[in-house]
């Protein structure tokens, strides 16, 4: 960057100092351009969960900043987007609680990011066909932050065993349907019940999209369910 002619713009958690770009201050997304600085909104305020899309926001922002849109373009933005459907995406409330479809989840990893975004205890449901991929720290994360495991699908019965004493409460079922349903037997007023497989769909469905799509009629099916609605 310190070679191109190009006209240069950072982001990062971190202010490049004296650069134009977007960066958090406090807990605020907060840009510089042309030598001012202007704080869009706070970090609470996004709609999004994850420390991925504070990241995407801020590349949003900075992309932003040096098209010359408005702060308060900016914030509009931010305060209403709600995503794209299948990644963290919440389907509504039921049983207190909150379900979240993060079907495009086909790897531990992935899912990690996802039990990460949230600081609500969570009812985790995994399963599909799994990759061959290594579980440790899966299994350190479900250690950490879950209040149990529901395991499905193909890959139910290895991710049971291999992560069942990790959680306070775990469950092996046959589908997902069966596996929103023993879900309900777990879940407490404030907890997020978070559909991240760590596997793929391939076993029961054709892709993700249609798996996150059985999983929001399911919850969509259950007493006193309420959809979160766009604001």
């Amino acid at each position: 960057a310190t070679e191109t002619q190009a006209r240069v713009t950072w982001f990062g958690r971190c202010e490049a100092l004296g650069s134009d770009g977007a960066y958090i201050s406090g807990a605020t997304i907060t840009i510089r351009r042309g030598g001012s600085v202007a704080g869009v909104l706070p970090v609470s305020a996004m709609r999004l969960r994850g420390e991925h899309n504070v990241a995407n926001v801020l590349t949003a922002c900075a992309t932003a900043a040096a098209m010359d849109l408005s702060v308060e373009a900016m914030e509009t933005g931010i305060r209403t987007f709600r995503g794209v459907a299948h990644r963290l995406e919440s389907v509504g409330r039921a049983y207190g609680a909150t379900w979240v479809d993060d079907s495009i989840a086909t790897s531990p990893e992935r899912t990690i990011a996802g039990i990460r975004a949230f600081s609500e205890p969570v009812v985790l449901l995994l399963g599909g066909r799994e990759k061959n991929l290594p579980l440790e720290g899966l299994a350190a994360e479900v250690a950490a932050r879950a209040r149990a495991i529901v395991c499905f699908g193909e890959a139910g019965p290895l991710f049971h065993a291999a992560l069942s004493t990790k959680a306070p409460q775990s469950a092996l079922v046959e589908g997902l349907e069966d596996a929103v349903e023993a879900a309900t037997g777990f879940v407490r007023r404030g907890d997020v019940v978070l559909l991240s497989p760590a596997g793929t769909s391939f076993d029961a469905y054709p892709n993700f999209e249609a798996r996150g799509r059985a999983f929001s009629a399911f919850v969509a099916a259950l007493p006193g369910f309420e959809r979160e609605e766009a604001q």
